[in-house]
């Protein structure tokens, strides 16, 4: 279990194409193409 408490948003970039999704651990996980071409990835 991952427990980083801070303000700060917890994100993973994978190579694989995944729907954006936030884990159990409250990190968001999406893939490098959602993260570079969509201007809106960081608010989902």
């Amino acid at each position: 279990m991952v427990k980083i408490r801070d303000g700060f948003k917890k994100i993973i970039i994978t190579k694989d194409a995944v729907a954006p999704l936030y884990n159990e651990e409250g990190i968001l996980v999406m893939s490098v193409y959602d993260f570079l071409l969509n201007p809106d990835s960081m608010e989902i």
